[in-house]
């Protein structure tokens, strides 16, 4: 039995994971983040106090409006997470491949006869040399020299600038319409108590029967400085039940 005289440390971050709500209930799990830098839980509430007598001083106090967000920083990110973050279930994620739009692709021709009118076979791009047979080139829009001069003949290692529509594959492509927005979920997090008594680590959950995600996010590209993280906030609302949240420190029997 806990003695009210025990003592824990929190240190360790969290890994959390998100499960669909149907009915108010978790039913399947729909991301799950193991690479947090970073986990927060934030209590807020307003107060109001009735004052009076000699130097209206505080007599009695309220607290209400009681909110809980949650924090989470991620190192790193994945097509569920990032759907999850800016489109929510209904966003959708491709596995085959799809069409992107090179505007701004310099590629350095290095011999060949162009697929297709005003593009090269084969092109460098990103440190790496790639064939471009023309079945896989749905259009040209051009292809221009440094001075931005359209060009149809080419010579061997002179850079020019092209635009096309190519099919791209191994792709994770992401819709995400004005009508999409980030969902609610079931969300638990797991970490460590340590036992200030005889420093051993026990588990400790948090369980957040309703949070919804925030639909606020920001992906930061720089050349300096550390690399992007992933920043994704919960506000935690109440359920059927009134319980927003529990905290659990818990352990398990070892196995013999």
């Amino acid at each position: 039995m806990a003695s009210i005289l025990d003592k824990y440390g929190i240190k360790e971050v969290a890994d959390v994971t998100f499960y669909k709500l149907e009915n108010g209930q978790p039913t399947v799990p729909v991301l799950y983040l193991d690479t947090l830098k970073v986990s927060t839980i934030e209590q807020t509430a307003e107060n109001v106090e009735a004052k009076g007598g000699k130097g209206n001083v505080a007599l009695v106090s309220w607290d209400y409006g009681k909110e809980i967000n949650v924090t989470l920083e991620d190192a790193l990110f994945s097509a569920k997470s990032m759907a999850l973050m800016f489109g929510g279930a209904n966003a959708t994620i491709k596995s085959e491949p799809s069409l992107i739009k090179t505007i701004e692709w310099e590629a350095k021709y290095t011999g060949g006869t162009p697929s297709v009118a005003g593009m090269p076979s084969t092109f460098e791009a990103n440190g790496r040399v790639f064939n471009v047979p023309a079945t896989t080139m749905t259009s040209v829009d051009g292809c221009f020299d440094e001075t931005g001069a359209s060009v149809s003949a080419f010579t061997s290692g002179t850079r020019y600038f092209t635009r096309f529509n190519m099919p791209i594959i191994n792709s994770g492509v992401i819709e995400i319409t004005a009508a999409n927005f980030p969902g609610t979920y079931y969300v638990t997090g797991d970490t460590y108590a340590r036992s200030e008594k005889d420093g051993t680590d026990e588990f400790f959950q948090f369980v957040i029967p309703k949070a919804k995600v925030a639909a606020e996010n920001t992906i930061t590209l720089e050349a300096e400085g550390d690399p992007s993280t992933f920043n994704m906030s919960l506000r935690v609302l109440r359920p059927a039940d009134g319980i927003m949240m529990k905290l659990i420190k818990y352990d398990m029997t070892a196995a013999t």
